[in-house]
Formats: C-alpha cells, sequence, structure tokens
C-alpha cells in the first residue's frame, strides 16, 4: 500500500500525550502542510496559534475540558478563519478541514499524535488566542508524542455508503 493511504488508515485520534517537547521543525511541517491544504479559489483563509507556553495551555484548559488535551498537549494549534480572506462561508468551511486533515496527517507522519477538537466560534478563547476582529476559532489541535495507543475502529463498508449511477 502506498505511504499517503496508509498514513490514512493508521492515523488515531490521540487525546493522551508525553509530556516531551515537539520539535520546532516539527510544529513548523505541520503548519506547513496546513498551509498546502486547497481551499476555494485558493484563498487560504486559515490562519494559525500556535500555543506553546505552559501559563497559555492552563488558561485555555480552563475552558476547554475535553480530557485535559489542551493542558497536557505539549503544543495546541488553533485553526481560525480569517473572514476577510474567505468568499463563502461553506467553501471557506471545507477549507479548513482539507487543512486540519493535512495537518493530521503531517502530525502522524512526524511520529506526532494529534486530536482535533471542534471548539467553534468561542468569544473566551478567542480572546485568550488574541484573535482578532475579522478572525473566528474553527478548531484546536492538540499535539505531542502518544501516550497511548488506541485501536482501530469500525468503519462501515463502502457498500454501505457509496452509489454508482
Amino acid at each position: 500500500m502506498n505511504e499517503v493511504l496508509r498514513a490514512i488508515q493508521e492515523r488515531r485520534s490521540i487525546r493522551v500525550f508525553r509530556p516531551d517537547p515537539i520539535e520546532p521543525e516539527k510544529v513548523d511541517a505541520i503548519l506547513d502542510a496546513g498551509r498546502w491544504a486547497p481551499s476555494g479559489k485558493n484563498t487560504q483563509p486559515w490562519r494559525f496559534v500556535v500555543v506553546e507556553s505552559k501559563e497559555k495551555r492552563d488558561e485555555l484548559g480552563r475552558i476547554v475540558t475535553q480530557m485535559d488535551m489542551v493542558r497536557s498537549a505539549p503544543v495546541t494549534i488553533a485553526v481560525l478563519l480569517d473572514t476577510r480572506a474567505g468568499y463563502d462561508a461553506t467553501k471557506d468551511a471545507q477549507g479548513i478541514g482539507a487543512c486540519a486533515q493535512n495537518m493530521l496527517l503531517a502530525a502522524h507522519s512526524l511520529g506526532l499524535g494529534a486530536c482535533w477538537i471542534g471548539r467553534v466560534r468561542d468569544e473566551q478563547v478567542e480572546g485568550i488566542l488574541g484573535a482578532k476582529d475579522h478572525e473566528e476559532l474553527m478548531m484546536l489541535i492538540a499535539i505531542g508524542y502518544p501516550a497511548e495507543t488506541p485501536p482501530v475502529r469500525e468503519r462501515r463498508p463502502l457498500a454501505e455508503l457509496v452509489r454508482r449511477i
């Protein structure tokens, strides 16, 4: 199987992280993978805030409580929508989804684990992140070295999902 297809099938949402710091070049590679996602009319409406300091992770963790991932992950990347850059809400959201998938696969390929936290348009979180008036939170991605190995989750067979016409 080719390496991209293998990565797609092997990637898991990691929610428990070791405390080891992430090398800056790996964080940059993840951000760069997000930057290369497709977007409608190539608007690239995503903006990133990299949360690395313990103080900011703790502050966010008081609001975003999902399994304490934000506090325990050495890095959380906030993906924001720049409403000035986009042109269509649905297409912008689709592009940001592609951006996030690129980042999740990049993290996996670098030996890291990550989990997409679906926190959207949260004014408290946006305030902590220093989001600008034209930026809206679309998600948080907690990233770190995995401290767990989740099992493969079942997928529905293609026969249940596909119609050919």
